[in-house]
């Protein structure tokens, strides 16, 4: 886990491939939310929109970069993972993104496709 960027509402973090890789990801959103005033009981909703959004890109495509934003309100988990093509969600995980979220989604970038998913602080 590599720090790439900070600001005073945005971290970013650049992740290798694996499982160890996720387990840090989920670690530090616990600790980020906590710290941003999410409640003890919702930072794990935080924690799972991220997972759901790392895994949306299957084996095929790792995870490049995570980062969160926080904003009045709510979080912001943007995951950029390798390759640019379709996200394919399955019913599940959309059903959880559309449960814990304001709003999620994504797009292509150069290199790349960001996924993203506004959680509220409740």
């Amino acid at each position: 886990m590599i720090p790439t960027a900070n600001t005073p509402d945005e971290v970013h973090l650049a992740l290798a491939p694996g499982a160890e890789a996720l387990f840090q990801a989920r670690r530090f959103l616990g600790l980020y939310a906590q710290q941003s005033g999410v409640p003890d009981d919702c930072a794990g909703d935080v924690v799972q929109v991220a997972g759901e959004l790392m895994a949306v890109g299957g084996r095929a495509r790792h995870v490049l970069t995570l980062a969160v934003r926080d904003h009045p309100g709510e979080l912001s988990v943007l995951v950029d993972l390798a390759g640019s093509a379709d996200v394919e969600v399955s019913a599940e995980a959309e059903s959880l993104l559309n449960g814990l979220s304001r709003q999620w989604g994504w797009r292509q970038l150069p290199g790349c496709t960001r996924v993203w998913c506004d959680v509220p602080k409740h």
